[in-house]
C-alpha cells in the first residue's frame, strides 16, 4: 500500500538517486479480464499517470502478485477451463513507488468478460429465469465480503442484487463483491436472475451478513462451516520459548535490544517526521522516548523541544525505535506482541521482522501496521525482492474494534512456504508461496510520526503519542 521500510533501505542502497521521488502513480482502472477461449485470460486497464513516469504494472491473480509487465494489458496463459480468476494491477514507477491493488475482476474461463451491464429492475416475475438459490456470503475484511448463490436456470443473461431492499448492482456472474460495507453492520442482501428478454425471477431468499463475523461463510442467516481458521490461546503447539521481553523492570535491556535502526538516526525514510532517540548509545540527549511503569514499557512521541531540534537532525518529533538486529535472529518461529497501539492523525506504530542480511530475497514481514485515524485496521504485509524487484503482497487487513481503546495481541506465525497473522489469538490473514522467506530476520519495534502513508499530525493529533507494550516474545518448534 505504502513505500515500506524494506523497499527504501534497500533502494537507498544500491539506486539511491531514486529517493528523490516521492510521488506514486495514480492506481489503475478500467480493470478488464476477458476469457480467450478455454486456453487463456486477457487483462488490460487504463494507463496509470505519475508525474515522472509509470515504470510498469504488477499484475495480481486471485489476490497473489502473478506478473510483471511494462504495457496495459497481460495475456495469462496458466488457466484450466472451467475456472474463475480474479485480477486486481499495480502501477509502480521508476523510484519503484508503488499504487494501492486497484479494484478487482473477475472471470471464468469460457465464460466471457467481466459483465457490468445493468437490466433495469422490475417487479415483474417470469419463468423464464428460476429463482437463484443457496445464496451464501464469504467476509473479506471490515469493509467487504462476497456473496455467491447457485446459478439460475432459464435463458439468464444476468443477476440484479439488492441489499436491504434496494437495487444495488447488476453482475453477469453468479457472484457479487460489496466493497462499501461499515464494520460491525448487518446489512441484507437478496438476488433477482433476469433474462435477455428483460424478464425478472422471484428474489432468492435473504441472507444477513456482518463483516464483524470474520472468516466466517455465511448461509441464509445462518453460520455454516468456515475454511479452516487457527485460533491460539497461546503459542502454537510443538513452540518453545526463544525470545522474552517483558519489560518488569525501570530499563531496557541492553543485551536484547538496540535503541536505533541499524542504517542510524540520520537516515530519513518513508518522509517520515520523526528523530528516533538513540537512547542506549547517547543517554545524554535529553530526552528519552521509553517509559516504564513495571509493567508495560512505553514509546512517547512529542514535538521535539527547541532546544533539542538541532540534535534531532532537524525532525519536528521526537519518538523511540527497538531492533535486535546482531542481538536475536530467527528462522522461522511464531512472534507476537500485546501492545496498546496509539490514535491520531499522523502516527504510524509496527512491529515487525526484517533480514539479518543484506542478500538473497532480503524480505520483511510486517507483523502489525497501525495508522492512527484508521482505528479500526490493523495491517499485515510481507516483502521480498525477486532478481532486484520488489515484490509484495497487498496490505491485508485486519478489521475490529477501535484498537487504541485497550491491549491486544498480535502475531505471525512463519513457517516454510506459509506466514499467518493472527489478533488475539484468531487468524486474520495468511500469505502462502514459494517465495516466503527462508532467510534469518530480527524484531523491530517502532512509532513513526508523518511519512508517505500516515500523513503528518495535525492539531487533532494528541501529545504524546504513547504506543504501550506489555511484552514480545518469541517461539521456535523443538
Amino acid at each position: 500500500m505504502v513505500l515500506k521500510k524494506l523497499m527504501i533501505f534497500a533502494l537507498a542502497m544500491h539506486c539511491g538517486s531514486a529517493l528523490a521521488d516521492w510521488q506514486k502513480p495514480t492506481t489503475p482502472d478500467g480493470v478488464n479480464a476477458q476469457s480467450i477461449g478455454s486456453e487463456a485470460v486477457r487483462v488490460n486497464w487504463n494507463r496509470a499517470w505519475d508525474d515522472v513516469g509509470v515504470e510498469g504494472y504488477n499484475v495480481y491473480r486471485n489476490n497473489q502478485y502473478f506478473a510483471t509487465v511494462s504495457s496495459t494489458n497481460y495475456i495469462d496463459r496458466d488457466v484450466s477451463s472451467g475456472s474463475r480468476y480474479e485480477y486486481a494491477i499495480v502501477a509502480y514507477d521508476a523510484a519503484k513507488n508503488y499504487t494501492v491493488l486497484s479494484e478487482a475482476v473477475s472471470v471464468t474461463v469460457d465464460g466471457g468478460s467481466n459483465d457490468n451491464r445493468i437490466a433495469t429492475p422490475t417487479n415483474e416475475q417470469s419463468q423464464d429465469a428460476s429463482k437463484p438459490t443457496q445464496l451464501r456470503a464469504e467476509v473479506q475484511n471490515g469493509n467487504s465480503a462476497k456473496l455467491f448463490w447457485t446459478a439460475a436456470t432459464g435463458n439468464v443473461k444476468g443477476y440484479n442484487v439488492y441489499r436491504d431492499g434496494s437495487y444495488v448492482s447488476s453482475t453477469s456472474a453468479a457472484e457479487y463483491s460489496d466493497t462499501q460495507m461499515a464494520w460491525g453492520q448487518d446489512y441484507r442482501y437478496q438476488i433477482v436472475a433476469y433474462t435477455h428478454e428483460n424478464t425478472f425471477s422471484e428474489k432468492s431468499d435473504e441472507i444477513v451478513v456482518n463483516t464483524g463475523q470474520a472468516n466466517q461463510s455465511i448461509q441464509n442467516d445462518a453460520v455454516v462451516a468456515p475454511p479452516p481458521v487457527q485460533v491460539l490461546d497461546s503459542a502454537p503447539e510443538g513452540y518453545n520459548l526463544v525470545f522474552s521481553e517483558e519489560f518488569r523492570e525501570n530499563y531496557l535491556d541492553s543485551s536484547k535490544w538496540n535503541t536505533s535502526y541499524r542504517w542510524g538516526p540520520q537516515w530519513i525514510i518513508n518522509s517520515e517526521k520523526q528523530y528516533y532517540v538513540d537512547h542506549l548509545n547517547n543517554p545524554d540527549f535529553g530526552h528519552s522516548p521509553f517509559e516504564f511503569d513495571g509493567e508495560h514499557m512505553t514509546i512517547s512521541a512529542i514535538p521535539t523541544p527547541d532546544h533539542l531540534r538541532s540534535s534531532a537532525n532537524g525532525q519536528p518529533y521526537l519518538s523511540g525505535a527497538m531492533t535486535t538486529y546482531n542481538k536475536f535472529k530467527m528462522k522461522y518461529g511464531y512472534v507476537e506482541i500485546r501492545a496498546k497501539l496509539p490514535k491520531g492523525k499522523g502516527l504510524w506504530s509496527a512491529f515487525w521482522l526484517l533480514h539479518q542480511n543484506d542478500y538473497d530475497r532480503r524480505p520483511e514481514i510486517d507483523v502489525v501496521e497501525y495508522i492512527g485515524d484508521k482505528p479500526t485496521v490493523a495491517y499485515n504485509t510481507y516483502h521480498y525482492f525477486d532478481n532486484g524487484n520488489l515484490r509484495s503482497s497487498p496490505s491485508m487487513e485486519a478489521w475490529g474494534p477501535d484498537y487504541s481503546q485497550n491491549y491486544h495481541t498480535y502475531a505471525v506465525k512463519w513457517e516454510p512456504g506459509s506466514i499467518i497473522w493472527y489478533v488475539d489469538g484468531v487468524e486474520r490473514n495468511r500469505f502462502q508461496d514459494g517465495n516466503t522467506s527462508w532467510e534469518d530476520m530480527y524484531l523491530l519495534v517502532n512509532l513513526a510520526l508523518g511519512g508517505t502513508w500516515a500523513g503528518d499530525p495535525d492539531g487533532t493529533t494528541p501529545f504524546p503519542a504513547r504506543m504501550s507494550i506489555d511484552y514480545i516474545r518469541a517461539y521456535q518448534k523443538n
